[in-house]
C-alpha cells in the first residue's frame, strides 16, 4: 500500500525540544532534534518539516499536538501523552512508544515500522492511510477506533483489545493475534490465516468439529 511520505527539508540542528517550545511562537518548522534526553511539556504547538533522532524523552506530555511531515527515528518517548494530538505524513522507525497515549488522535498517512508500540493506546482515534510492519504493539489498546486503508504486516497483536473496531479488509494473516479482543461484529470481512479463523472462532464461542 502506498501513502503519502513526509516531507522534509532541515535547516537546523536543535540540542532541546523544551527550549524551542518555550522560545517560539509559531510553529516548529525545518529543525532536527538530535540525540535530544529530556522530560518536554508542550500543548497545542505544530511541528512541521521536523526529525527526532535518537530522542529519549519518555514522561512527557504533547497534548493537542500537530505534527505533519515529521520523522521519528531510533527515539524513545515511552510513557507519554500525545492524546487529542493529528499527524500527517508521519514516520516512526526503530522507536520504543510503550505505554504511551495516543488517545483520540488523527493519523492519516502514518507508518510505524521496526518499533516497540506494547501497551500504547489508540483508542477512539481515526486512523487511515495507516502502515504497520514489523511492530510489537502487543497489549494495546485500538478501541472504538475508525481504521480505513490500513495495512499490517508481522506485527504482534497478543491480548490487543479492538473492541467496538471494524476491522473489515484488514489483513493480519501474518500477524500474531493471539487473544485479541473482540466483538462479532467487529471481525466482519477481517482477513486472517486458516490458524488464525479456528483461534477467532474460539473467542466468539464458537466449537469447531475436526
Amino acid at each position: 500500500m502506498r501513502i503519502q511520505i513526509p516531507n522534509i527539508e532541515v535547516y537546523e540542528v536543535n540540542e532541546s525540544i523544551q527550549n524551542k517550545i518555550n522560545t517560539t511562537e509559531e510553529d516548529i518548522t525545518n529543525i532536527k532534534f538530535e540525540n535530544v534526553v529530556e522530560t518536554v511539556q508542550g500543548y497545542k504547538l505544530e511541528f512541521k518539516s521536523c526529525k527526532f533522532v535518537g530522542c529519549i524523552c519518555t514522561d512527557s506530555k504533547f497534548e493537542h499536538m500537530y505534527f505533519t511531515d515529521i520523522i521519528f527515528e531510533n527515539c524513545d518517548f515511552s510513557n507519554t501523552d500525545f492524546s487529542e494530538s493529528y499527524f500527517n505524513r508521519v514516520e516512526f522507525i526503530n522507536c520504543k512508544f510503550v505505554g504511551t497515549n495516543f488517545m483520540v488522535s488523527v493519523f492519516n498517512n502514518v507508518k510505524i515500522k521496526n518499533s516497540n508500540f506494547r501497551y500504547s493506546n489508540f483508542s477512539m482515534s481515526k486512523i487511515k492511510e495507516f502502515i504497520l510492519e514489523e511492530n510489537d504493539l502487543a497489549n494495546s489498546y485500538f478501541q472504538e477506533c475508525e481504521m480505513k486503508n490500513t495495512y499490517i504486516s508481522k506485527s504482534d497483536f497478543i491480548n490487543t483489545q479492538f473492541f467496538r473496531t471494524k476491522l473489515n479488509k484488514i489483513d493480519f494473516s501474518d500477524s500474531n493475534i493471539e487473544g485479541i479482543v473482540v466483538a462479532m461484529e467487529d471481525v466482519k470481512g477481517m482477513i486472517v490465516s486458516e490458524f488464525q479463523a479456528l483461534e477467532l472462532s474460539k473467542l466468539l464461542g464458537i466449537n469447531i468439529k475436526t
